[in-house]
């Protein structure tokens, strides 16, 4: 009987202020939301490694070569670690 696999799943919320008169689109200073599925936890951010730090409560996001090793199997498939 082979196990469960484990989901977990976030939303991603980007949201860009108005800009002040006059300015042009680069001007909008961009904030966020990530909320964890799963559990309804939610973090606002300004910063994007604010989110990924976040999400890797959750799941091993690293971008080493050990890091991708390890969420995989023997067969190159994801899976936990």
């Amino acid at each position: 009987m082979s196990e469960t696999p484990r989901v977990e799943s976030f939303v991603l919320r980007f949201v860009a202020d108005a800009p002040e008169h006059g300015a042009g689109d680069a001007a909008r200073n961009w904030h966020g939301v990530v909320v964890h599925v799963q559990t309804n936890e939610e973090k606002t951010f300004t910063h994007f490694a604010d989110a990924i730090a976040f999400i890797a409560r959750y799941v091993p996001v690293g971008d080493s070569d050990s890091e991708g090793r390890r969420m995989k199997d023997d067969r190159g498939h994801l899976g936990e670690g």
